[in-house]
């Protein structure tokens, strides 16, 4: 049946632009779901293009393929699409964004599945960032109108552009054809009328998606949804017995925080991962991962005790 559901999602995979990548919860206390793909640039991408068509991020896949040179993008060529994902480290109930990896995570009530989507967030500098902590959906609508905030239009005025103080529905909302308010009241989720902005710090401080995942997640959420917002370069977990660890490149905002020095952050993730299940480490790996900022998972050691066993199923396989 797992495979035959698989099949299902590769078919889907291929015959759409984007898609909602859908997986079961593990089991036994396993913390990690998807496998990375492979996929194939298209005459004419770039890649934005190609990174939406693979519901993907632009940073993800810049991370995922560090010799990539964004600027050339020659057709025929094979990309890691970073589709396996250490689960952030927060309860599973709701909506988790987690900032550092610019992806969020929905949890369906009582399907015991998790689906994900890449996003945009607040960019760097002045009052941008996209804040942390416990927030609620307060408010949904389609074809909102955009009421422009008086530090979005002060910031425009500086640069030329007068905004008016209403932007109404259609092709030149930034909000897109969806949006849902959270509880802190200026944050939104929401589509955009520029999807290249997805995967990026872009915004001013809102939650950006593709438009086609936003309509689904907005038909999905209810209002009084639950929102956790965490920001977690490091992850590690569980997957059939090892111990992975998934490094991002850390926000500019903790890059001049720790100057490079992450040991704090990493520690804590891989404690919290073996709080319950021991795991014998290899730490020269972990520090490699540390450095190298792919953010795709790897395995960094076993459960402690645990006789040594093939890589569990992380491999590559064909997409669009």
């Amino acid at each position: 049946m797992l495979k035959k559901w698989l099949c299902c999602v590769l078919l889907v995979l291929v015959m759409t632009p984007a898609f909602a990548i859908v997986y079961n919860l593990p089991i036994n206390g396993d913390t990690i779901v998807g496998s990375n793909q492979v996929a194939t640039v298209k005459i004419g991408d770039n890649l934005s293009a190609f990174a939406r068509r693979n519901d993907a991020g632009y940073y993800e896949l810049l991370e995922a393929n560090p010799r990539l040179d964004p600027m050339r993008l020659p057709s025929g060529m094979r990309l890691l699409v970073p589709h396996q994902f250490i689960l952030p480290d927060a309860p599973r109930v709701g909506i988790v964004i987690n900032l550092a990896e610019l992806r969020l995570y929905y949890y369906p009530p009582g399907s015991n599945t998790v689906m994900t989507y890449p996003i945009g967030i607040g960019r760097v500098g002045g009052n941008w960032q996209t804040p942390t902590g416990q927030l609620t959906v307060i408010q949904k609508k389609q074809d909102p109108d955009w009421r422009v905030p008086r530090s979005v239009a002060e910031d425009m005025a500086k640069r030329g552009i007068i905004l008016p103080e209403v932007i109404p529905a259609g092709p030149d909302n930034p909000l897109g054809a969806y949006m849902m308010r959270l509880s802190n009241y200026t944050y939104l989720i929401h589509g955009t009328n520029r999807p290249q902005g997805v995967g990026r710090r872009t915004s001013a401080g809102c939650i950006r998606m593709y438009p086609e995942d936003i309509e689904e997640l907005f038909a999905l959420v209810p209002v009084s949804t639950k929102v956790t917002i965490v920001n977690q370069p490091f992850k590690a977990g569980w997957l059939n017995g090892q111990f992975y660890f998934e490094a991002h490149e850390p926000l500019r905002e903790q890059r001049a925080t720790y100057a490079g020095h992450y040991d704090s952050l990493w520690n804590a993730a891989i404690n919290d991962a073996t709080a319950n299940r021991a795991a014998s480490v290899d730490w020269s790996k972990v520090q490699s991962l540390v450095k190298k900022q792919t953010g795709v998972p790897e395995a960094v050691g076993l459960a402690a005790g645990q006789p040594a066993v093939a890589a569990a199923d992380g491999s590559t396989k064909a997409a669009s």
